[in-house]
């Protein structure tokens, strides 16, 4: 079923990057991780160290303490919950109001209830009630491509969301969000994801789509609403589809590898013919 896009006016949709950002959305989403144990990558930690090296950043909440916390998570190399939660709470007044102003970290869904459709019967009013939904700022997207950004990244765009393949170093309840090209644009931070993979590997249906997208010097700020629902329910994508596109989505270095393959074997058998 294709999943639905939500309704937004017409100049917002057209909104694309860059759109502005501030210093503290900017640290925030340089700080989300898709790791267990928070650790950060080499470029997530050189973008860090970048936005710490700066001699100002302006409309940062208690810049001292900020600035002093930020020194703490480079020398560690990862960032703990005690410092998300940290964060979060200095930073709040300056983030973007899209995220509800909610704890990112209350690592749990907030459950809400909706409106029934006019004349929705009964057993579909139950089987399409929200299992929970959330709204959280992509982690990785400082190792995004910018040309992917600026072309797939826009204002009330739906996305996917595809549960990663298992790797070294990768939380096992990675889920990569893809714009509906099928282009990643990041991944769900994991005080997230660890509540949305069950739910997804369960069969839950989905709806997400872009909320915010901001563009900052060091890093971008995609920010993404998602809403959650019963396998059995009518509404958004399920895991069929998200399947589907991932074995779309084969990396060109792979067909190149088969295209290769299939022309030797090719060769291969006109030589062996010539020869009798």
């Amino acid at each position: 079923m294709p999943q639905p896009r939500v309704a937004l006016p017409a100049a917002q949709i057209d909104l694309v990057m860059p759109l502005p950002i501030t210093a503290s959305t900017e640290l925030f989403s340089l700080c989300q991780t898709a790791t267990a144990d928070g650790s950060l990558s080499a470029s997530e930690l050189k973008a860090l160290r970048a936005w710490h090296e700066r001699t100002e950043n302006p409309g940062v909440p208690t810049p001292r303490y900020v600035r002093g916390l930020v020194g703490e998570i480079i020398a560690s190399g990862r960032v703990s919950t005690s410092d998300l939660h940290a964060l979060w709470r200095s930073l709040e007044p300056a983030l973007p109001g899209e995220l509800g102003r909610r704890r990112p970290a209350s690592l749990r869904l907030v459950a809400q209830g909706r409106e029934p459709y006019q004349d929705e019967p009964t057993p579909d009013r139950v089987r399409n009630d929200l299992l929970a939904s959330a709204c959280f700022m992509l982690a990785g997207c400082a190792s995004s491509r910018a040309a992917v950004l600026e072309r797939h990244a826009r204002i009330g765009e739906p996305v996917l969301l595809v549960r990663a393949a298992k790797r070294r170093g990768r939380s096992a309840n990675a889920i990569q969000v893809c714009a509906a090209s099928g282009k990643p644009l990041g991944l769900v931070p994991e005080h997230y994801a660890s509540e949305l993979a069950p739910l997804l590997d369960r069969g839950a249906r989905y709806r997400a789509h872009l909320r915010g997208v901001l563009n900052g010097g060091i890093a971008p700020a995609l920010i993404v609403q998602s809403f959650l629902y019963a396998p059995s329910a009518t509404l958004g994508l399920g895991t069929a589809a998200q399947r589907r596109m991932a074995r779309r989505r084969t990396s060109p270095a792979i067909w190149m590898v088969i295209r290769t393959v299939v022309a030797l074997l090719i060769a291969l058998a006109v030589a062996t013919v010539l020869r009798r």
